[in-house]
């Protein structure tokens, strides 16, 4: 399977950017780089609202796959709410309104094009303030020993690994992921793939990939959220777990919720 030259498909202006390489023989993995492909160009802008996406077989016969490979890639983008087919006007970019923000993969795909724009970063924080402090209070009422377990399993790597390294990132996100768990909470629960992948993402940009890296390892404050859910104070570690969200980072310039106290992007009390 040759590597395709710089695409020369009939379609929108910011459709016509650089089409993937593929390199593996698994058809899995093709549907998945092709939906990646996609995925970060509708993201990132290059394929703005209502721009219609590479047609089927101007793209096959360029990236040399077959049909059926495209079909499949572009339906895994639509699960995700990024692209819509209709009879008439064919398969083209969705309003954001109904794109999956919280997806795994679409979130990574905004972090993976460079710096998100600050919208998604402070929404994803402000999400984060309404559901992480209460959550940690229902965990602080409700958790098991199993669940203390958890939380000290993410401590130990937390402690173990530099604030540069993935593994850090894991197991920070493994500790918020821990919280939502142990609120024994179903319907919190069903937000658990989602904040993991928010909490993964924003902190390796904080502490990796953002211009000025933040360096110092948050490890007492996760610490204290802890002690407080493992001793059953349901309020300190809802403030515990205000206050850490609250000095994460906000946006691209560094700013955090803490920066914006006595704004509508407070921490509510």
């Amino acid at each position: 399977m040759r590597a395709p030259e710089r695409p020369r498909l009939a379609v929108t202006r910011d459709a016509r950017a650089a089409q993937p390489e593929f390199t593996t023989r698994s058809v899995r993995r093709m549907h998945g780089s092709i939906a990646d492909w996609l995925g970060r160009r509708i993201v990132s802008g290059e394929l703005d609202v209502g721009d219609t996406v590479p047609k089927e077989l101007e793209f096959c016969a360029e990236a040399g796959v077959s049909r059926s490979t495209y079909r499949e890639a572009l339906r895994q983008v639509a699960a995700k709410g990024l692209i819509v087919s209709r009879t008439k006007t064919g398969t083209r970019v969705a309003s954001r309104e109904t794109w999956s923000l919280l997806d795994p993969d679409v979130l990574r795909w905004f972090f993976d094009t460079g710096t998100p724009p600050d919208w998604f970063i402070r929404s994803l924080y402000e999400l984060r303030t309404m559901i992480e402090p209460r959550s940690a209070a229902l965990a602080a009422e409700r958790r098991t020993d199993e669940d203390l377990l958890a939380f000290e399993t993410a401590l130990k790597a937390m402690r173990e690994c530099d604030v540069t390294q993935g593994s850090w990132h894991e197991a920070d996100a493994g500790f918020h992921r821990a919280i939502l768990r142990a609120s024994h909470n179903p319907v919190l629960v069903t937000f658990e793939a989602g904040i993991f992948a928010a909490v993964a993402q924003t902190t390796a940009f904080r502490y990796r990939d953002m211009p000025q890296p933040h360096t110092r390892n948050p490890i007492d404050e996760h610490a204290a959220v802890f002690e407080c859910i493992r001793a059953h104070d349901a309020a300190g570690a809802f403030r515990l777990m205000s206050e850490l969200v609250d000095t994460a980072l906000l946006d691209a310039a560094g700013t955090t919720m803490a920066d914006l106290k006595g704004t509508a992007f407070a921490a509510e009390p």
